[in-house]
């Protein structure tokens, strides 16, 4: 006999009644979402999550704004609705067991699900050794015949994202997943074409920029037998680049080193880059958790800013802050935030703005904090491109950051170009995926060559 352990907090009743909230203020989402729906500047795409023990769990995105949110019981009856209505249906937490609401991959239907969720907060769904494992939520791990690799190796012809599914009302948290998509207009109508065209790739947090061709095919394309495949591959990070590598049939054939490249006396004529992080402090295994509000600015002398990337954990969940970029000038920026070692993923409290600089060894980066202490500390170029520097609040354990060395763009930027043979025996399909020096990940769709007819 199956015996069930008593759960604590009730726990069963929080489960089932959050999909009653979910129904009840659903005219309220799809007002918020026509509010701000803005083409060309900030498409919005409507949807929602369907979920079954048996069949897998589902994300459900709409063309339009006018999305009914359809809960049958079975998954047939679902993907009816899904082609009524021009829908996607993308498989979710994708390691999970089948049976334990991980997905039935043999019951994919190919024509509304063209692509799958493999990396979300849930963790990293390549394979079963893959960096960034599954470790919250109930599920003992990650199964081997449910990750990306698994599927491709079975014949399956599936394009990848990433995307957060988070819980505390911060969707696209830093480091739980982000979905690439390769669309000629920010416009949800060219997004959603995407989308069904696998012409996608996913991220962890960083936003890896990433093109891949074979033969000047882009990404997610099914090309002819050819024996001779040119690949020509190029990757943007916000971090030093650790690697680059192409995989055919899942094993890599091609490494790419750029972390591995000396800085020149060109270095500092193209863009650089600069890391923030704060947030340290504190923490909830003595007790002493508590949430830090931040306000500072960033501002350099001699030089300017050409890009930013904020690097905004979601947690912790708190109704009355947010994390701002308040002000951005071509040679300040000023933002407001909080941090708290709690409610985060693997217990990382730090948060981040990145700066692309242009300057000179003797530009000058002042950091000015007015929140939770007025401080300001003034550092070179050059003495950042020799060493990190610490930034501290107060005494021990009192919130710190960390302001990075700098990283020069042989070291975040690279391309290459090499021609791979194939006899035609099977198809073939090869994929990209970048590593940075932070931990941080890209993974592009595959692209398929296949066999001799």
């Amino acid at each position: 006999m199956e015996r069930h352990l008593p759960l604590e907090g009730n726990v069963e009743d929080k489960w089932i009644n959050g999909f009653a909230v979910t129904r009840a203020r659903r005219p309220e989402v799809l007002k918020l979402a026509r509010e701000f729906d803005a083409p060309g500047k900030f498409a919005v795409l409507a949807g929602y999550e369907w979920h079954s023990t048996n069949s897998g769990d589902y994300h459900v995105v709409f063309p339009t704004l006018d999305a009914e949110l359809y809960t049958p019981n079975e998954l047939k009856q679902l993907q009816q609705f899904v082609k009524k209505n021009g829908c996607i249906m993308i498989p979710h937490h994708r390691a999970v067991r089948q049976g334990r609401r991980g997905a039935n991959i043999a019951l994919r239907d190919p024509s509304v699900s063209p692509i799958l969720e493999m990396y979300s907060e849930w963790g990293n769904a390549e394979h079963d050794r893959a960096p960034l494992p599954y470790l919250g939520h109930t599920e003992p791990g990650r199964w081997t015949k449910n990750t990306l690799q698994y599927y491709l190796a079975q014949g399956h012809r599936l394009g990848v994202i990433a995307s957060t599914d988070d819980h505390l009302g911060y969707p696209g948290g830093y480091g739980e997943g982000l979905a690439a998509v390769l669309a000629p207009s920010l416009t949800r109508e060219e997004i959603h074409k995407a989308l069904l065209d696998r012409r996608t790739y996913a991220v962890t947090g960083d936003r890896i920029v990433l093109d891949f061709k074979i033969s000047g095919a882009i990404m997610g394309r099914e090309l002819p037998y050819t024996n001779t495949r040119a690949i020509s591959v190029s990757a943007t990070g916000w971090d030093q680049i650790d690697r680059v590598e192409v995989l055919r049939n899942n094993r890599v054939i091609h490494r790419d080193f750029p972390m591995d490249r000396p800085a020149s006396p060109q270095s500092f004529s193209r863009p650089i880059l600069l890391r923030y992080e704060y947030g340290w402090g504190p923490w909830a295994a003595l007790g002493i958790t508590r949430v830090c509000d931040w306000n500072f600015q960033l501002a350099i002398d001699k030089g300017s800013i050409d890009a930013v990337q904020p690097c905004f954990t979601p947690g912790p969940l708190d109704e009355d802050r947010r994390d701002q970029i308040l002000d951005r000038t071509p040679s300040s920026l000023r933002v407001k935030s909080f941090t708290a070692l709690r409610q985060q993923v693997e217990d990382r409290s730090q948060k981040a703005v990145v700066l692309k600089l242009r300057g000179a060894p003797d530009s000058k980066i002042t950091l000015t904090l007015t929140q939770p202490v007025k401080r300001a500390q003034t550092f070179t170029l050059r003495d950042l491109a020799d060493s990190s520097e610490a930034i501290y609040t107060g005494d021990y354990p009192r919130e710190s950051g960390l302001m990075n060395r700098i990283v020069f763009e042989e070291n975040y930027r690279t391309s290459f170009q090499f021609t791979d043979q194939g006899d035609g025996a099977q198809t073939d399909w090869y994929y990209v995926r970048v590593v940075q020096a932070n931990g941080q990940l890209a993974w592009s769709s595959p692209i398929w060559v296949e066999k001799k007819s």
